[in-house]
């Protein structure tokens, strides 16, 4: 007789048959940092008390704990010191993996088909690669999202002259953003399904679609917004730190890179937009009276409630959910090295974006001294001072609203 399947380590790996060598034996990957290995429980145990991704999780050190505390006689005393052992050498069940062990009771079922069990089943946790990222990188991702450039919006005293240079240069990235979704759909490869509603690349390219589709009418709302509310608007070229967001967005979208690495920073963009501007908005409560400068009124009657709305909300939420379901449906032999592009580029994007704002003093104004700064350095004018908005490419008044599971839902909203 065979031995049973280890249930336990199942729920800790994804196992599928290598393509190229289909006469080999089955490959397995581990869902918390992507290591791939020929399948055999006991080497993937031995992964498992080396992972540091599973080890560093929260329900990993959670159970640790409990376990070091516990005083039972059930454990061999010899087990006692290493909470962490009884996890993964089968003593103690691990409270991250999906746990229906085979035993007395276990395949009883009732007349109707229902299995019998002495306790309720333990939740089934997804591991998700987007809360990995933002809780890896919680510092970079604060930088970015609360500049001065933003709480100064949101105070209504911030200067013309830096929200006229986040325009033009968005206009720079909004372009870009364009390239960048159109190479995303030539790299989706569409499989015959009968339902294909649910299936998750079909959602992809609908939500693809959607994006390309906000980004040309937000266009259109940043010609109108300007027209509206007498903006004056250059034609100055893409800094430099616009320039490093259009390499990234070639980089993500290039045939080196994969689908997933690129929905990465689709997201990464439009979550670091979203809460960027909602931290511009937590300072609306300072404007005592309504302000009669053209620049402020249209920040807070169309730009701030633009990027705030629920329609955006649902869009960058379904941006999420898919990321989440990509990186949990990958079959990818080299799933550790995807892993760590898409944590380098979300670092990547952090950093852009804290320097993608304009540079402000304490007044709202174009910080001069970081300006003299940058001439002296040689950059000039053009430089980091007059650097671009952190544009999300997706406005409130989007023609295809998507629900949190990236399928269409809502209904049309005006543009501000």
């Amino acid at each position: 007789m065979g031995r049973h399947a280890n249930p336990d380590i199942r729920r800790a790996f994804a196992e599928y048959q290598d393509q190229d060598t289909p006469s080999k034996c089955n490959k397995v990957r581990c869902l918390h940092c992507g290591y791939v290995r020929a399948k055999n429980t006991t080497r993937q145990i031995e992964h498992l008390q080396e992972c540091q991704a599973y080890l560093s999780s929260p329900d990993a050190q959670a159970h640790a704990a409990s376990q070091a505390a516990a005083e039972t006689s059930a454990i061999d005393p010899s087990m006692t010191s290493n909470p962490q052992n009884n996890i993964l050498n089968g003593t103690q069940p691990n409270p991250n993996l999906q746990i229906h062990r085979r035993g007395p009771n276990q395949n009883k079922r009732t007349r109707d088909g229902h299995p019998v069990l002495a306790s309720a089943p333990p939740q089934t946790i997804i591991p998700s690669l987007t809360a990995h990222l933002l809780a890896t990188t919680h510092g970079p991702f604060t930088a970015a999202t609360q500049q001065p450039f933003l709480s100064h919006a949101g105070c209504g005293n911030l200067s013309a002259a830096p929200l006229c240079q986040w325009l033009v240069q968005d206009a720079h990235y909004a372009r870009g953003y364009i390239r960048f979704i159109g190479q995303l759909l030539a790299k989706i490869r569409l499989p015959p399904v009968a339902n294909s509603q649910f299936h998750p690349l079909y959602r992809t390219m609908d939500l693809l679609i959607s994006a390309l589709n906000n980004i040309r009418r937000e266009m259109s709302f940043f010609e109108i917004t300007a027209t509206k509310y007498g903006l004056q608007l250059t034609q100055d070229p893409p800094n430099p730190i616009t320039r490093a967001y259009l390499d990234l967005f070639l980089g993500a979208s290039s045939a080196s890179a994969s689908l997933l690495e690129g929905m990465v920073v689709l997201w990464a963009t439009e979550h670091c937009y979203r809460t960027a501007w909602m931290y511009a908005a937590s300072f609306s409560h300072s404007l005592s009276t309504p302000s009669t400068e053209s620049h402020i009124v249209a920040l807070h009657q169309a730009l701030i409630p633009n990027w705030t709305s629920s329609a955006f909300s649902k869009f960058v939420d379904a941006c999420r959910s898919l990321v989440d379901e990509l990186a949990n449906s990958q079959t990818s032999p080299n799933g550790k090295e995807e892993m760590q592009r898409c944590e380098q580029v979300f670092r990547q994007i952090c950093w852009l974006e804290e320097r993608f704002w304009p540079d402000v003093d304490g007044m709202g104004e174009e910080d001069e001294s970081r300006l003299s700064a940058m001439r002296d350095s040689g950059i000039g004018a053009s430089g980091f001072d007059g650097q671009a908005g952190g544009g999300a490419g997706v406005s409130v008044g989007d023609p295809v609203v998507l629900d949190g599971m990236g399928d269409a839902g809502g209904q049309d909203q005006g543009v501000a």
